[in-house]
Protein backbone atom coordinates (compact mmCIF):
# COMPACT_ATOMS: atom_id res chain seq x y z
CA UNK A 1 0.00 0.00 0.00
CA UNK A 2 2.88 2.37 0.72
CA UNK A 3 4.41 1.77 -2.71
CA UNK A 4 1.02 2.39 -4.32
CA UNK A 5 0.62 5.59 -2.32
CA UNK A 6 4.09 6.78 -3.31
CA UNK A 7 3.04 6.50 -6.95
CA UNK A 8 -0.63 7.49 -6.76
CA UNK A 9 -1.23 9.27 -3.45
CA UNK A 10 -3.37 12.38 -3.47
CA UNK A 11 -3.84 15.24 -1.00
CA UNK A 12 -6.41 15.02 1.79
CA UNK A 13 -8.38 17.35 4.03
CA UNK A 14 -8.54 16.09 7.62
CA UNK A 15 -11.59 17.48 9.44
CA UNK A 16 -11.50 17.34 13.25
CA UNK A 17 -14.37 18.54 15.47
CA UNK A 18 -13.22 19.94 18.81
CA UNK A 19 -15.00 20.28 22.14
CA UNK A 20 -12.75 21.48 24.97
CA UNK A 21 -10.22 18.73 24.24
CA UNK A 22 -6.91 20.55 23.78
CA UNK A 23 -4.60 17.87 25.27
CA UNK A 24 -6.16 15.13 23.14
CA UNK A 25 -6.20 17.38 20.10
CA UNK A 26 -2.49 18.15 20.43
CA UNK A 27 -1.75 14.41 20.59
CA UNK A 28 -3.89 13.79 17.51
CA UNK A 29 -2.12 16.54 15.55
CA UNK A 30 1.29 15.21 16.59
CA UNK A 31 0.35 11.72 15.37
CA UNK A 32 -0.85 13.13 12.04
CA UNK A 33 2.38 15.06 11.59
CA UNK A 34 4.46 11.99 12.36
CA UNK A 35 2.56 9.58 10.12
CA UNK A 36 1.86 11.96 7.22
CA UNK A 37 5.27 13.56 6.71
CA UNK A 38 5.24 12.41 3.08
CA UNK A 39 1.60 13.45 2.46
CA UNK A 40 0.11 16.67 1.18
CA UNK A 41 -2.64 17.44 3.67
CA UNK A 42 -4.57 20.14 5.44
CA UNK A 43 -6.16 19.89 8.89
CA UNK A 44 -9.39 21.78 9.56
CA UNK A 45 -10.27 21.99 13.27
CA UNK A 46 -13.81 23.17 13.95
CA UNK A 47 -14.56 24.33 17.50
CA UNK A 48 -17.95 23.49 19.04
CA UNK A 49 -17.24 24.49 22.65
CA UNK A 50 -17.68 28.23 21.96
CA UNK A 51 -15.64 29.56 24.86
CA UNK A 52 -13.35 32.57 24.47
CA UNK A 53 -10.49 31.14 26.52
CA UNK A 54 -10.61 27.75 24.78
CA UNK A 55 -10.89 29.44 21.38
CA UNK A 56 -7.75 31.44 22.07
CA UNK A 57 -5.87 28.27 22.97
CA UNK A 58 -7.08 26.56 19.81
CA UNK A 59 -5.83 29.41 17.65
CA UNK A 60 -2.28 28.68 18.84
CA UNK A 61 -2.47 25.39 16.93
CA UNK A 62 -2.71 27.07 13.53
CA UNK A 63 0.16 26.51 11.11
CA UNK A 64 0.81 26.11 7.40
CA UNK A 65 -1.16 22.83 7.50
CA UNK A 66 -3.61 23.45 10.36
CA UNK A 67 -6.59 25.81 10.23
CA UNK A 68 -8.90 26.52 13.17
CA UNK A 69 -12.52 27.48 12.52
CA UNK A 70 -14.53 29.23 15.24
CA UNK A 71 -18.33 29.38 15.27
CA UNK A 72 -20.83 31.58 17.10
CA UNK A 73 -23.09 28.74 18.28
CA UNK A 74 -22.90 25.05 19.07
CA UNK A 75 -24.11 22.70 16.36
CA UNK A 76 -23.38 19.23 17.71
CA UNK A 77 -21.10 16.66 16.12
CA UNK A 78 -22.73 16.49 12.68
CA UNK A 79 -23.19 20.24 12.29
CA UNK A 80 -19.63 20.92 13.43
CA UNK A 81 -18.16 18.34 11.07
CA UNK A 82 -20.22 19.73 8.17
CA UNK A 83 -18.60 23.16 8.63
CA UNK A 84 -15.20 21.57 8.10
CA UNK A 85 -16.32 19.40 5.20
CA UNK A 86 -17.62 22.41 3.30
CA UNK A 87 -14.21 24.07 3.63
CA UNK A 88 -12.26 20.97 2.54
CA UNK A 89 -10.38 21.19 -0.77
CA UNK A 90 -9.51 17.52 -1.25
CA UNK A 91 -10.67 14.04 -0.35
CA UNK A 92 -12.01 14.19 3.20
CA UNK A 93 -10.91 12.34 6.30
CA UNK A 94 -13.22 12.74 9.29
CA UNK A 95 -11.21 12.28 12.48
CA UNK A 96 -12.15 12.57 16.13
CA UNK A 97 -9.89 14.64 18.34
CA UNK A 98 -9.29 11.65 20.64
CA UNK A 99 -7.62 9.63 17.87
CA UNK A 100 -3.92 8.78 17.71
CA UNK A 101 -2.88 7.82 14.18
CA UNK A 102 -0.54 4.88 13.62
CA UNK A 103 1.97 4.45 10.76
CA UNK A 104 0.47 3.53 7.40
CA UNK A 105 -3.11 4.43 8.31
CA UNK A 106 -3.72 6.98 5.57
CA UNK A 107 -2.02 4.94 2.85
CA UNK A 108 -4.23 1.95 3.64
CA UNK A 109 -7.42 4.01 3.67
CA UNK A 110 -6.69 5.79 0.41
CA UNK A 111 -5.54 2.60 -1.31
CA UNK A 112 -8.81 0.92 -0.35
CA UNK A 113 -10.84 3.87 -1.61
CA UNK A 114 -9.29 3.70 -5.09
CA UNK A 115 -7.76 0.30 -5.86
CA UNK A 116 -10.13 -2.42 -4.65
CA UNK A 117 -13.48 -1.58 -6.20
CA UNK A 118 -14.50 1.58 -8.11
CA UNK A 119 -17.78 1.65 -6.19
CA UNK A 120 -16.02 2.14 -2.83
CA UNK A 121 -16.16 5.73 -1.64
CA UNK A 122 -16.02 5.54 2.17
CA UNK A 123 -13.43 3.54 4.12
CA UNK A 124 -13.16 3.12 7.89
CA UNK A 125 -10.15 1.68 9.76
CA UNK A 126 -9.73 -0.57 12.74
CA UNK A 127 -9.92 1.46 15.94
CA UNK A 128 -8.44 0.17 19.18
CA UNK A 129 -8.54 1.38 22.76
CA UNK A 130 -5.20 2.36 24.36
CA UNK A 131 -5.25 -1.11 25.96
CA UNK A 132 -4.99 -2.72 22.51
CA UNK A 133 -8.54 -4.05 22.57
CA UNK A 134 -10.81 -3.39 19.60
CA UNK A 135 -13.21 -0.46 19.74
CA UNK A 136 -14.35 -0.64 16.10
CA UNK A 137 -13.88 -3.27 13.40
CA UNK A 138 -16.86 -2.58 11.18
CA UNK A 139 -20.53 -1.68 11.57
CA UNK A 140 -23.37 -4.17 11.78
CA UNK A 141 -27.11 -4.04 12.35
CA UNK A 142 -27.66 -5.71 15.73
CA UNK A 143 -31.14 -6.99 14.83
CA UNK A 144 -31.00 -10.19 16.91
CA UNK A 145 -29.14 -8.65 19.85
CA UNK A 146 -30.49 -5.08 20.10
CA UNK A 147 -32.72 -4.40 17.07
CA UNK A 148 -32.86 -0.67 17.71
CA UNK A 149 -29.08 -0.41 17.42
CA UNK A 150 -26.16 -0.57 15.03
CA UNK A 151 -23.12 -2.02 16.74
CA UNK A 152 -19.38 -2.34 16.25
CA UNK A 153 -17.96 -5.72 15.29
CA UNK A 154 -15.43 -7.44 17.58
CA UNK A 155 -15.65 -4.87 20.39
CA UNK A 156 -13.30 -5.79 23.24
CA UNK A 157 -11.45 -8.49 21.28
CA UNK A 158 -7.65 -8.40 20.93
CA UNK A 159 -6.49 -6.24 18.03
CA UNK A 160 -4.92 -9.25 16.31
CA UNK A 161 -8.09 -11.38 16.31
CA UNK A 162 -7.95 -13.08 12.87
CA UNK A 163 -11.51 -12.33 11.76
CA UNK A 164 -11.15 -8.68 12.80
CA UNK A 165 -8.23 -8.38 10.38
CA UNK A 166 -10.14 -9.42 7.27
CA UNK A 167 -10.92 -6.39 5.08
CA UNK A 168 -14.33 -6.25 3.44
CA UNK A 169 -17.48 -4.32 2.69
CA UNK A 170 -18.94 -2.50 5.67
CA UNK A 171 -22.63 -1.85 6.41
CA UNK A 172 -21.80 1.74 7.30
CA UNK A 173 -18.88 3.77 8.68
CA UNK A 174 -17.37 5.05 11.89
CA UNK A 175 -17.63 8.80 12.37
CA UNK A 176 -14.50 8.59 14.54
CA UNK A 177 -12.45 8.01 11.39
CA UNK A 178 -13.58 7.62 7.80
CA UNK A 179 -12.00 8.38 4.43
CA UNK A 180 -14.47 9.95 1.95
CA UNK A 181 -13.56 10.49 -1.68
CA UNK A 182 -14.63 13.71 -3.37
CA UNK A 183 -16.89 11.72 -5.70
CA UNK A 184 -18.59 10.05 -2.73
CA UNK A 185 -19.08 13.42 -1.01
CA UNK A 186 -20.62 14.95 -4.12
CA UNK A 187 -23.03 12.00 -4.47
CA UNK A 188 -23.97 11.58 -0.81
CA UNK A 189 -23.55 15.04 0.67
CA UNK A 190 -23.08 16.22 4.23
CA UNK A 191 -23.99 14.53 7.49
CA UNK A 192 -27.57 15.16 8.60
CA UNK A 193 -27.09 17.81 11.28
CA UNK A 194 -30.53 17.11 12.77
CA UNK A 195 -28.75 14.27 14.58
CA UNK A 196 -27.26 15.95 17.61
CA UNK A 197 -25.45 12.93 19.03
CA UNK A 198 -25.47 9.39 17.65
CA UNK A 199 -26.55 7.66 14.43
CA UNK A 200 -25.29 10.46 12.16
CA UNK A 201 -22.41 8.32 10.91
CA UNK A 202 -24.58 5.22 10.40
CA UNK A 203 -27.07 7.37 8.50
CA UNK A 204 -24.32 8.73 6.25
CA UNK A 205 -23.07 5.24 5.43
CA UNK A 206 -26.55 3.93 4.65
CA UNK A 207 -27.23 6.94 2.42
CA UNK A 208 -23.97 6.13 0.64
CA UNK A 209 -25.11 2.58 -0.11
CA UNK A 210 -28.48 3.93 -1.32
CA UNK A 211 -26.65 6.17 -3.82
CA UNK A 212 -24.40 3.43 -5.16
CA UNK A 213 -21.38 4.28 -2.98
CA UNK A 214 -20.00 1.30 -1.08
CA UNK A 215 -18.51 1.46 2.41
CA UNK A 216 -15.45 -0.62 3.26
CA UNK A 217 -13.54 -1.72 6.35
CA UNK A 218 -9.74 -1.80 6.14
CA UNK A 219 -7.97 -3.22 9.22
CA UNK A 220 -4.54 -2.50 7.74
CA UNK A 221 -5.30 1.07 8.80
CA UNK A 222 -5.24 1.13 12.59
CA UNK A 223 -5.65 4.05 14.96
CA UNK A 224 -5.95 4.38 18.73
CA UNK A 225 -9.26 5.77 19.95
CA UNK A 226 -9.59 7.09 23.48
CA UNK A 227 -13.38 6.71 23.54
CA UNK A 228 -14.62 5.31 26.85
CA UNK A 229 -14.69 1.52 26.81
CA UNK A 230 -17.67 1.54 29.17
CA UNK A 231 -20.21 3.11 26.83
CA UNK A 232 -23.13 0.72 26.28
CA UNK A 233 -26.64 0.67 24.88
CA UNK A 234 -28.09 2.92 27.63
CA UNK A 235 -28.45 6.40 26.12
CA UNK A 236 -29.41 9.93 27.19
CA UNK A 237 -32.11 12.25 25.78
CA UNK A 238 -30.02 13.51 22.85
CA UNK A 239 -28.99 10.02 21.79
CA UNK A 240 -32.59 8.81 22.07
CA UNK A 241 -33.80 11.74 19.97
CA UNK A 242 -31.23 10.83 17.32
CA UNK A 243 -32.35 7.21 17.49
CA UNK A 244 -35.99 8.20 16.87
CA UNK A 245 -34.99 10.36 13.92
CA UNK A 246 -32.93 7.53 12.47
CA UNK A 247 -35.75 4.99 12.63
CA UNK A 248 -38.27 7.39 11.13
CA UNK A 249 -36.03 7.37 8.07
CA UNK A 250 -34.83 3.75 7.97
CA UNK A 251 -37.46 1.55 9.65
CA UNK A 252 -38.86 0.31 6.32
CA UNK A 253 -35.43 -1.05 5.43
CA UNK A 254 -34.74 -2.77 8.74
CA UNK A 255 -37.41 -2.92 11.44
CA UNK A 256 -40.38 -3.29 9.06
CA UNK A 257 -38.82 -4.99 6.06
CA UNK A 258 -41.00 -7.59 4.36
CA UNK A 259 -40.66 -9.69 1.23
CA UNK A 260 -43.59 -10.84 -0.87
CA UNK A 261 -44.35 -14.56 -1.27
CA UNK A 262 -44.14 -13.89 -5.01
CA UNK A 263 -40.59 -12.51 -4.85
CA UNK A 264 -38.10 -14.54 -6.93
CA UNK A 265 -35.60 -16.82 -5.19
CA UNK A 266 -32.02 -16.82 -6.48
CA UNK A 267 -29.58 -19.46 -5.24
CA UNK A 268 -25.89 -18.49 -5.47
CA UNK A 269 -23.53 -21.46 -5.65
CA UNK A 270 -19.75 -21.12 -5.55
CA UNK A 271 -17.81 -22.19 -8.60
CA UNK A 272 -16.04 -25.00 -6.69
CA UNK A 273 -18.95 -26.40 -4.69
CA UNK A 274 -19.31 -30.11 -3.99
CA UNK A 275 -21.44 -31.95 -6.61
CA UNK A 276 -23.81 -33.43 -4.02
CA UNK A 277 -24.42 -30.01 -2.46
CA UNK A 278 -25.14 -28.57 -5.92
CA UNK A 279 -27.62 -31.36 -6.53
CA UNK A 280 -29.34 -30.54 -3.23
CA UNK A 281 -29.58 -26.85 -4.12
CA UNK A 282 -30.94 -27.69 -7.58
CA UNK A 283 -33.62 -29.81 -5.90
CA UNK A 284 -34.68 -26.93 -3.65
CA UNK A 285 -34.91 -24.58 -6.63
CA UNK A 286 -36.92 -27.12 -8.62
CA UNK A 287 -39.35 -27.54 -5.73
CA UNK A 288 -39.85 -23.77 -5.47
CA UNK A 289 -40.57 -23.57 -9.21
CA UNK A 290 -43.05 -26.42 -8.90
CA UNK A 291 -44.96 -24.30 -6.39
CA UNK A 292 -45.28 -21.55 -9.00
CA UNK A 293 -42.56 -19.21 -7.78
CA UNK A 294 -39.68 -18.00 -9.92
CA UNK A 295 -36.38 -19.60 -8.92
CA UNK A 296 -32.92 -19.99 -10.40
CA UNK A 297 -29.46 -21.30 -9.49
CA UNK A 298 -26.45 -19.21 -10.51
CA UNK A 299 -22.79 -20.15 -10.30
CA UNK A 300 -20.62 -17.35 -8.93
CA UNK A 301 -17.00 -16.79 -8.04
CA UNK A 302 -15.54 -15.38 -4.86
CA UNK A 303 -15.34 -11.93 -6.45
CA UNK A 304 -18.79 -10.33 -6.92
CA UNK A 305 -20.26 -10.19 -10.42
CA UNK A 306 -21.36 -6.61 -11.02
CA UNK A 307 -23.76 -7.56 -13.85
CA UNK A 308 -25.48 -10.05 -11.56
CA UNK A 309 -25.68 -7.46 -8.77
CA UNK A 310 -27.34 -4.98 -11.12
CA UNK A 311 -29.77 -7.70 -12.17
CA UNK A 312 -30.62 -8.51 -8.53
CA UNK A 313 -30.98 -4.83 -7.66
CA UNK A 314 -33.47 -4.34 -10.49
CA UNK A 315 -35.82 -6.96 -9.00
CA UNK A 316 -35.06 -7.49 -5.31
CA UNK A 317 -36.03 -10.92 -4.03
CA UNK A 318 -34.70 -13.69 -1.83
CA UNK A 319 -31.00 -14.38 -2.38
CA UNK A 320 -29.70 -17.64 -0.96
CA UNK A 321 -25.97 -17.99 -0.41
CA UNK A 322 -25.06 -21.67 -0.63
CA UNK A 323 -21.35 -21.58 0.24
CA UNK A 324 -18.63 -19.16 1.30
CA UNK A 325 -17.55 -18.30 -2.24
CA UNK A 326 -20.92 -16.66 -2.83
CA UNK A 327 -21.09 -14.83 0.50
CA UNK A 328 -19.90 -11.41 -0.72
CA UNK A 329 -22.26 -11.39 -3.70
CA UNK A 330 -25.20 -12.38 -1.49
CA UNK A 331 -24.35 -9.80 1.15
CA UNK A 332 -24.08 -7.05 -1.45
CA UNK A 333 -27.45 -8.08 -2.87
CA UNK A 334 -28.87 -7.54 0.61
CA UNK A 335 -27.69 -3.93 0.64
CA UNK A 336 -29.69 -3.39 -2.56
CA UNK A 337 -32.98 -4.60 -1.09
CA UNK A 338 -32.90 -8.39 -1.41
CA UNK A 339 -33.44 -10.69 1.55
CA UNK A 340 -30.12 -12.50 2.17
CA UNK A 341 -30.26 -16.07 3.49
CA UNK A 342 -27.21 -18.25 4.11
CA UNK A 343 -27.83 -21.95 3.51
CA UNK A 344 -24.92 -23.34 5.50
CA UNK A 345 -23.34 -26.59 4.28
CA UNK A 346 -21.45 -26.59 7.60
CA UNK A 347 -18.99 -24.28 9.29
CA UNK A 348 -16.97 -24.20 6.11
CA UNK A 349 -13.66 -23.18 7.66
CA UNK A 350 -13.18 -26.77 8.86
CA UNK A 351 -12.31 -27.72 5.28
CA UNK A 352 -9.09 -25.65 5.52
CA UNK A 353 -7.34 -26.83 8.71
CA UNK A 354 -3.90 -25.69 7.49
CA UNK A 355 -4.93 -22.31 6.07
CA UNK A 356 -5.73 -19.92 8.95
CA UNK A 357 -6.05 -16.93 6.61
CA UNK A 358 -8.73 -18.71 4.59
CA UNK A 359 -10.47 -19.82 7.77
CA UNK A 360 -10.60 -16.24 9.05
CA UNK A 361 -11.91 -14.99 5.71
CA UNK A 362 -14.71 -17.57 5.69
CA UNK A 363 -15.80 -16.84 9.26
CA UNK A 364 -15.66 -13.09 8.60
CA UNK A 365 -18.07 -13.70 5.70
CA UNK A 366 -20.71 -14.93 8.13
CA UNK A 367 -22.48 -11.64 8.73
CA UNK A 368 -25.39 -10.73 11.03
CA UNK A 369 -27.34 -9.38 8.07
CA UNK A 370 -27.89 -12.98 6.90
CA UNK A 371 -30.63 -15.25 8.12
CA UNK A 372 -29.13 -18.69 8.56
CA UNK A 373 -30.33 -22.20 7.80
CA UNK A 374 -28.05 -24.77 9.44
CA UNK A 375 -27.86 -28.48 8.64
CA UNK A 376 -27.67 -29.59 12.28
CA UNK A 377 -27.29 -28.48 15.90
CA UNK A 378 -23.51 -28.71 15.76
CA UNK A 379 -23.26 -26.18 12.93
CA UNK A 380 -25.70 -23.84 14.66
CA UNK A 381 -23.68 -23.97 17.88
CA UNK A 382 -20.39 -23.48 16.05
CA UNK A 383 -21.74 -20.46 14.17
CA UNK A 384 -22.72 -18.81 17.44
CA UNK A 385 -19.35 -19.68 18.99
CA UNK A 386 -17.32 -18.45 16.01
CA UNK A 387 -19.35 -15.43 14.90
CA UNK A 388 -21.98 -14.82 17.64
CA UNK A 389 -24.87 -15.06 15.15
CA UNK A 390 -27.92 -17.17 15.84
CA UNK A 391 -29.55 -19.79 13.63
CA UNK A 392 -33.33 -19.64 13.60
CA UNK A 393 -33.89 -22.70 11.35
CA UNK A 394 -32.24 -26.11 11.06
CA UNK A 395 -32.87 -28.35 8.06
CA UNK A 396 -31.14 -31.69 7.56
CA UNK A 397 -30.13 -31.71 3.88
CA UNK A 398 -30.90 -34.66 1.63
CA UNK A 399 -31.39 -35.25 -2.09
CA UNK A 400 -34.38 -37.20 -3.37
CA UNK A 401 -33.11 -40.76 -3.93
CA UNK A 402 -33.59 -42.93 -7.01
CA UNK A 403 -35.84 -45.97 -6.71
CA UNK A 404 -34.50 -48.72 -4.48
CA UNK A 405 -32.67 -51.41 -6.45
CA UNK A 406 -34.14 -54.93 -6.32
CA UNK A 407 -30.84 -56.69 -5.63
CA UNK A 408 -27.15 -56.19 -5.04
CA UNK A 409 -23.84 -57.93 -5.60
CA UNK A 410 -22.01 -59.68 -2.77
CA UNK A 411 -19.58 -56.79 -2.39
CA UNK A 412 -18.37 -54.47 0.37
CA UNK A 413 -17.34 -50.94 -0.63
CA UNK A 414 -15.23 -48.80 1.70
CA UNK A 415 -14.96 -45.03 1.34
CA UNK A 416 -11.89 -43.26 2.73
CA UNK A 417 -10.62 -46.26 4.69
CA UNK A 418 -7.08 -46.42 6.08
CA UNK A 419 -4.86 -49.50 5.45
CA UNK A 420 -5.78 -51.18 8.73
CA UNK A 421 -9.50 -50.88 8.03
CA UNK A 422 -9.03 -52.13 4.49
CA UNK A 423 -7.21 -55.21 5.77
CA UNK A 424 -9.94 -55.91 8.34
CA UNK A 425 -12.67 -55.61 5.69
CA UNK A 426 -10.75 -57.79 3.21
CA UNK A 427 -10.64 -60.54 5.83
CA UNK A 428 -14.46 -60.61 5.93
CA UNK A 429 -15.47 -60.66 2.28
CA UNK A 430 -14.95 -59.39 -1.26
CA UNK A 431 -14.24 -55.67 -1.04
CA UNK A 432 -13.50 -52.63 -3.18
CA UNK A 433 -11.80 -49.68 -1.56
CA UNK A 434 -12.59 -46.23 -2.95
CA UNK A 435 -11.04 -42.87 -2.06
CA UNK A 436 -12.83 -40.28 0.04
CA UNK A 437 -13.69 -38.01 -2.88
CA UNK A 438 -15.60 -40.58 -4.97
CA UNK A 439 -19.05 -39.60 -6.24
CA UNK A 440 -21.94 -41.53 -4.72
CA UNK A 441 -23.24 -42.46 -8.20
CA UNK A 442 -20.00 -44.37 -8.80
CA UNK A 443 -20.67 -46.34 -5.62
CA UNK A 444 -24.26 -47.05 -6.65
CA UNK A 445 -23.07 -48.43 -10.00
CA UNK A 446 -21.13 -51.17 -8.15
CA UNK A 447 -24.38 -52.47 -6.56
CA UNK A 448 -22.69 -53.23 -3.18
CA UNK A 449 -24.35 -55.14 -0.38
CA UNK A 450 -22.64 -52.95 2.24
CA UNK A 451 -21.03 -49.50 2.23
CA UNK A 452 -18.52 -48.67 4.97
CA UNK A 453 -18.22 -44.89 5.00
CA UNK A 454 -15.17 -43.74 6.97
CA UNK A 455 -15.27 -40.15 5.73
CA UNK A 456 -15.92 -37.23 8.08
CA UNK A 457 -19.24 -35.52 7.37
CA UNK A 458 -20.42 -32.21 8.75
CA UNK A 459 -24.01 -32.73 7.58
CA UNK A 460 -26.40 -35.54 6.72
CA UNK A 461 -26.25 -34.93 2.96
CA UNK A 462 -23.69 -37.58 1.99
CA UNK A 463 -24.79 -40.16 4.62
CA UNK A 464 -28.40 -40.00 3.40
CA UNK A 465 -27.15 -40.44 -0.16
CA UNK A 466 -25.11 -43.46 0.96
CA UNK A 467 -28.13 -44.97 2.71
CA UNK A 468 -30.29 -44.66 -0.39
CA UNK A 469 -28.30 -46.68 -2.94
CA UNK A 470 -29.58 -50.12 -1.93
CA UNK A 471 -26.81 -51.20 0.43
CA UNK A 472 -26.53 -51.48 4.19
CA UNK A 473 -24.78 -48.35 5.46
CA UNK A 474 -22.05 -48.62 8.12
CA UNK A 475 -20.20 -45.67 9.63
CA UNK A 476 -18.36 -44.49 12.76
CA UNK A 477 -20.44 -42.82 15.44
CA UNK A 478 -20.58 -39.04 15.03
CA UNK A 479 -22.46 -36.74 17.40
CA UNK A 480 -23.07 -34.28 14.56
CA UNK A 481 -25.17 -36.89 12.75
CA UNK A 482 -26.87 -38.55 15.72
CA UNK A 483 -30.35 -37.39 14.65
CA UNK A 484 -30.04 -38.72 11.09
CA UNK A 485 -27.70 -41.74 11.18
CA UNK A 486 -29.63 -44.04 13.54
CA UNK A 487 -27.80 -47.14 14.70
CA UNK A 488 -29.83 -50.32 14.20
CA UNK A 489 -32.52 -48.55 12.15
CA UNK A 490 -31.07 -47.06 8.96
CA UNK A 491 -27.40 -47.78 9.64
CA UNK A 492 -24.97 -49.73 11.78
CA UNK A 493 -22.44 -47.62 13.66
CA UNK A 494 -19.27 -48.43 15.54
CA UNK A 495 -16.93 -46.57 17.84
CA UNK A 496 -14.30 -44.75 15.77
CA UNK A 497 -11.32 -47.04 15.28
CA UNK A 498 -13.07 -50.11 16.74
CA UNK A 499 -12.35 -52.60 13.93
CA UNK A 500 -13.72 -55.55 15.90
CA UNK A 501 -17.12 -53.89 16.23
CA UNK A 502 -17.09 -52.94 12.53
CA UNK A 503 -16.20 -56.52 11.55
CA UNK A 504 -19.03 -57.92 13.68
CA UNK A 505 -21.56 -55.59 12.03
CA UNK A 506 -20.32 -56.49 8.56
CA UNK A 507 -20.66 -60.22 9.25
CA UNK A 508 -24.25 -59.67 10.36
CA UNK A 509 -25.07 -57.78 7.15
CA UNK A 510 -23.44 -60.41 4.93
CA UNK A 511 -24.95 -63.41 6.70
CA UNK A 512 -28.49 -62.25 7.50
CA UNK A 513 -30.72 -61.20 4.59
CA UNK A 514 -33.41 -59.88 6.94
CA UNK A 515 -30.99 -57.45 8.59
CA UNK A 516 -29.70 -56.35 5.20
CA UNK A 517 -33.17 -55.81 3.71
CA UNK A 518 -34.41 -53.87 6.71
CA UNK A 519 -31.35 -51.62 6.93
CA UNK A 520 -31.37 -50.72 3.24
CA UNK A 521 -35.14 -50.16 3.14
CA UNK A 522 -35.06 -47.98 6.22
CA UNK A 523 -32.07 -46.09 4.89
CA UNK A 524 -33.79 -45.40 1.58
CA UNK A 525 -37.00 -44.33 3.31
CA UNK A 526 -35.03 -42.06 5.68
CA UNK A 527 -33.36 -40.31 2.76
CA UNK A 528 -36.66 -39.89 0.91
CA UNK A 529 -38.41 -38.45 3.97
CA UNK A 530 -35.51 -36.13 4.71
CA UNK A 531 -35.51 -34.84 1.12
CA UNK A 532 -39.24 -34.06 1.29
CA UNK A 533 -38.85 -32.44 4.72
CA UNK A 534 -35.89 -30.35 3.50
CA UNK A 535 -37.87 -28.95 0.57
CA UNK A 536 -40.88 -28.12 2.74
CA UNK A 537 -38.72 -26.77 5.54
CA UNK A 538 -36.79 -24.48 3.27
CA UNK A 539 -39.94 -22.96 1.77
CA UNK A 540 -41.29 -22.39 5.29
CA UNK A 541 -38.00 -20.78 6.36
CA UNK A 542 -38.09 -18.38 3.40
CA UNK A 543 -41.66 -17.39 4.25
CA UNK A 544 -40.77 -16.88 7.89
CA UNK A 545 -37.69 -14.80 7.18
CA UNK A 546 -39.56 -12.74 4.59
CA UNK A 547 -42.02 -11.46 7.18
CA UNK A 548 -39.87 -11.28 10.33
CA UNK A 549 -36.80 -9.07 9.85
CA UNK A 550 -36.04 -8.97 13.57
Amino acid sequence: MRSWFDAHGRPVSIVIPSYNDLPLLREALRSIEETCAHVEYEVIIVDDFIDAEVSAQLMTLESDTVRVVLKDRRRGFAGTVNVGIELARHDIVLLNSDIVAQPGWLEALQYSAYEIDPHIGMVSPKLVYPTGRIQYAGTYYARLLAPQWFGHLHVGAPAMKPTANVPGYNRSISGACVYITRDAYERVGLLDDEYWLGFEDVDLGLRAWARGVRCYYQPAAMLIHHESASRGYSQGPRELASMRRFWRRWQADFLAREMSDEAPVTFLVGDATEPMWRRYVDGLAEHIRAEGRQSRVIDVSEDPDEDLLRDLAATPGVVVVCDWRAATTGWLAGTAGSLPIYLLPSIESIAYPHDPARQASIIAGYRPEFDYVAPNRWTAAQLQAEAAWEVRRRIAPAVAPADLADASDDLIVTLGADPATRAAVDAIGRATHLPAGVHIDDVRALRPRAVVDLRAHSSSLEPFAGMSIGAAYLAPQDARLSHEVLDGYNALTHRPGDLAQLASSLRDVLADDDIWRELRANGHDSAARAARAARRGFVEAVRSYSTSPV
